[in-house]
């Protein structure tokens, strides 16, 4: 089942492109920037590609996964 929803999301751009969403539980702002610097601190300094992340509120379309959580399947809008 496939629902629609505004969410708080870390979204993780390569090279300016969207390429990996997490949806935050509770919407929480400040679990989506305490994820967000562990991912930053977690980076290779040797990488070629220009990585940035991003916390905010989107609106995504959620679908179940096999363990019944919720997980986004597409990000229609940034909020």
């Amino acid at each position: 089942m496939v629902i629609t929803k505004t969410i708080m999301a870390l979204c993780m751009f390569v090279n300016s492109n969207l390429d990996g969403h997490m949806m935050i539980k509770d919407d929480s702002v400040s679990e989506c920037l305490k994820l967000k610097r562990e991912a930053e601190r977690n980076l290779s300094a040797d990488r070629k590609s220009v990585i940035r992340f991003e916390c905010g509120f989107v609106e995504a379309e959620l679908e179940t996964d096999i363990e019944g959580n919720l997980k986004i399947k597409k990000i229609i809008q940034a909020k």
